[in-house]
């Protein structure tokens, strides 16, 4: 948490990252649910839910990456707000579910 706020440099490079990070899974999980022709998500929270309940993710995964695009949301539009001490959190404790997500990700796309 310290060097988050002590290196503006190093907080930018990891709110970016995350963006991008949660955008990626999010945009994956909309593909995944167009290319299978299920009802398209009305949000983005939602997308994961979908996937949830077509067995293609664990309900809690997808309710944990569902609150994951709430911190996109915080850091592309209000991030004048952003809480330090959850970003130093999610990078320290939630990161494996992004992975968990991408591991996901390579078996739907593996031959």
């Amino acid at each position: 948490m310290n060097a988050l706020t002590s290196d503006r440099v190093l907080c930018a490079a990891v709110e970016r990252w995350l963006q991008i990070a949660i955008e990626s899974c999010l945009n994956i999980a909309n593909h995944r649910i167009a290319a299978r022709g299920w009802t398209p998500p009305t949000t983005g929270r939602e997308a994961f839910l979908v996937l949830a309940a077509h067995d293609e993710l664990d309900p809690e995964l997808a309710r944990r990456l569902g609150r994951a695009v709430g911190l996109r949301d915080v850091l592309v539009h209000d991030y004048a707000s952003i809480d330090l001490e959850r970003l130093a959190a999610v990078v320290a404790q939630d990161l494996d579910d992004l992975r968990a997500f991408a591991q996901h990700a390579a078996r739907w796309v593996a031959p």
